[in-house]
């Protein structure tokens, strides 16, 4: 798997999560995704007046297979 593989993978994977699990709908959607690391990623969702933010770390195996290993939400208000 290259670079851009990997990379794709570990995106799906979190927006298959944020999908799952993020229960406050309303608000201006994904701001963005950053990567902090080669394993951890912040995903910033706006809110009327602040910003969730949900880091993922992952673990990637030898066949390509993505997993989340950590997720942690914090909320900045602005």
């Amino acid at each position: 798997m290259d670079a851009l593989e990997q990379s794709v993978a570990i995106y799906e994977t979190i927006m298959a999560d944020v999908l799952k699990t993020y229960e406050q709908r309303g608000g201006g959607g994904i701001s963005s995704i950053v990567q902090k690391s080669t394993t951890t990623f912040v995903v910033k969702i706006s809110q009327e007046g602040r910003k969730n933010l949900i880091t993922y770390e992952v673990e990637i195996s030898s066949q390509g297979q993505v997993e989340i290993v950590n997720r942690s939400e914090e909320t900045k208000s602005y």
